[in-house]
């Protein structure tokens, strides 16, 4: 069926939120921190100012998100009637040649719907939050439905901002800002590939503009789009890494000749976007300051004094924020993932853990196998053409690959739960924060090696004309991929929760009884019901069983509607309790070809009859 792929009227309302939000980031970030860089690294500078002023006046001020998040609009629009502040042209070219080239994409993934477990369990929670009370969750304020609402709220803040035009925004937002973040890593891999002297003012061609798509998606090791297009934080996460790891080469080598690092705002406030995206985000922040002073301490031209104060100028916002988070967290009374009591520290499940590391390492080989190519081409690179942007970057990547692993292996024994720390939980999604530095040091040893080479000279044309049409057919051929939302079994509970919708309004009590559920259902289903447009605000009972005992419980507490999502008959039925006990109201059989279809287990299975 083609129909769930093709975007509706409303949908294009989410498209132009999105790209609005992504003019308003650039117009901030060039009105803060200059031209110097490409546009798409001042997107990130604006994202990075947004998240300092929410953060501060979130944490500090008692009153609504909404006055600073529609003054900052308000300036970074007006930037654009100064001279020395607006965007160029070329700047227009830029971002429009990356619109044309993936319009395909945009058109697939303007109807996404919310996916993935944790999606539905807190983030979508939490930008629901922001929408309906502009505060941060506290446990003064009204309660929150998520299981973390002290999670951190970087990301968020986007679908926030978005908010203030269109409040149904959030649902669909949250994928639609990582397909934004990631097409900016793609217009920043283009424009580091296009100049070869890291002077980022050079506009990328057409063919450039195409190939830098294709590596942050189709050619990245590291790339999945049901996590990487979903809510999750790891398309973030990469993206920050990305343009924080060529800022901090493009430093090494202005110390290396000499001169004053010219990068250090944008620096900042890149990390300080990253560091409160998720919680590792301040492990991630770490990992990079330090990779920045081995990769610049193995340049002996590199001035030691100078590098360690630049690094360290370039992390202390990050650190602040993150210190005004932490005491956020410790005053505001909800929940977040806290480290285990030191007896609890997990030292005896390290060998299962490096064991499940094996497994992954063997289950990845592409991935991996990447990683091993760009460590073993720094040697030989730099016995060739010394310290270059290549080398720098491969060596970047190299440090903060090992040190990144290290705070892994550092969670895994503090934070992870025993059994989530002997599998090496998420040990491949952690290493994809990664995965663009990676792309982006392999793409500068193939550039490197290709130069003044014959081949390119005579089929370069060709390639280039190959590439643009390549980027426009991926996302129409890999649309299944890119939909991950319509993989069942999640259709069935899009259509559950639109069924019920009609026959609840504001305030009622109801009671969902999910059979063999583990959570995951009740997540999703809640989150359909009360999260999206249009939108329910009940008072939900959860159960995970539907017999006589849960019907008699709902009815004592008061629960008037239950709705059964698998009954013997094999429908979902709703019912309602009156003077003569629990009456079907209404019932909805699941559809025999769903069954036929490939069912993930993203959600439990018998509690849809199956």
């Amino acid at each position: 069926m083609i129909a769930p792929y093709l975007p509706q009227l409303r949908d294009f309302a989410g498209l132009a939120v999105t790209w609005g939000l992504g003019l308003v980031l650039a117009f901030a970030g060039t009105g803060l921190a200059g031209r110097r860089f490409g546009v798409e690294c001042r997107m990130l500078a604006g994202w990075g100012t947004l998240c300092i002023l929410l953060t501060l006046w979130g944490v500090l001020v008692p009153a609504s998100l909404r006055w600073p998040a529609i003054a900052f609009v308000i300036v970074a629009a007006a930037t654009q009637l100064i001279r020395r502040t607006r965007l160029q042209r070329g700047d227009w070219q830029a971002l429009g040649r990356m619109l044309v080239l993936t319009l395909p994409l945009w058109l697939i993934m303007a109807p996404i719907r919310p996916s993935q477990p944790d999606t539905f369990a807190y983030l979508l929670p939490n930008a629901v939050y922001l929408v309906d009370y502009a505060r941060l969750p506290t446990s003064w304020l009204p309660p929150s439905a998520s299981f973390l609402p002290a999670s951190p709220y970087n990301g968020l803040f986007l679908t926030f901002l978005g908010s203030l035009v269109d409040p149904d925004y959030p649902p669909s937002g949250l994928s639609l800002v990582n397909v934004l973040l990631q097409l900016t890593a793609a217009l920043g891999l283009a424009r580091a590939l296009a100049s070869p002297s890291a002077e980022n003012r050079e506009m990328p061609s057409w063919q450039l503009t195409a190939l830098g798509f294709l590596l942050a998606t189709l050619l990245n090791p590291g790339f999945v789009p049901r996590i990487d297009f979903s809510g999750y934080a790891e398309a973030a996460l990469a993206v920050t890494v990305l343009f924080a790891a060529w800022l901090f080469a493009v430093g090494q080598r202005e110390l290396a000749a000499g001169s004053r690092p010219t990068h250090l705002l944008s620096q900042c406030l890149i990390l300080a976007a990253m560091v409160n995206t998720k919680q590792s985000g301040v492990g991630l922040v770490a990992a990079l300051a330090g990779a920045a002073i081995v990769a610049g301490l193995a340049e002996r031209a590199v001035a030691r004094p100078r590098l360690i104060r630049a690094t360290v100028i370039a992390v202390l916002p990050a650190l602040l924020l993150y210190g005004v988070w932490r005491y956020y967290v410790a005053h505001a009374g909800v929940a977040e993932l806290t480290p285990l009591p030191m007896a609890e520290w997990n030292w005896s499940t390290l060998p299962a853990t490096f064991r499940s590391i094996g497994k992954i390492i063997t289950e990845k080989p592409v991935y991996f196998g990447c990683v091993v190519l760009a460590f073993a081409s720094l040697p030989p690179l730099l016995r060739r053409h010394g310290w270059t942007m290549t080398t720098r970057v491969l060596a970047f990547h190299a440090a903060a690959f090992v040190l990144y692993n290290l705070y892994l292996m550092a969670a895994y024994i503090a934070h992870f739960p025993g059994e989530m720390s002997a599998e090496a939980h998420s040990f491949f999604r952690y290493n994809t924060h990664l995965a663009l530095v990676l792309v982006l040091a392999l793409a500068l040893v193939v550039r490197d090696l290709l130069l003044g080479n014959e081949l390119l000279t005579r089929f370069g044309r060709p390639a280039g004309t190959a590439l643009v049409v390549l980027a426009l057919l991926v996302p129409i051929g890999f649309a299944y991929r890119l939909r991950f939302d319509l993989v069942m079994p999640q259709p069935l509970v899009w259509d559950l929760g639109h069924n019920v919708k009609p026959y609840v309004k504001d305030g009622d009590r109801l009671a969902l009884l999910l059979p063999g559920d583990n959570g995951s259902l009740s997540d999703m289903l809640s989150g359909v019901l009360t999260d999206v447009a249009p939108r329910r605000r009940l008072d939900l009972l959860e159960r995970q069983t539907a017999d006589d005992a849960a019907l008699a419980e709902a009815a004592r507490l008061g629960y008037q509607l239950a709705l059964i999502s698998c009954t013997g008959d094999g429908a979902a039925a709703l019912l309602e309790h009156g003077p003569e006990g629990w009456q079907r109201r209404a019932s909805w059989p699941y559809p025999p070809e769903a069954r036929a279809q490939r069912w993930q287990r993203i959600l439990a299975w018998p509690p849809l009859c199956r």
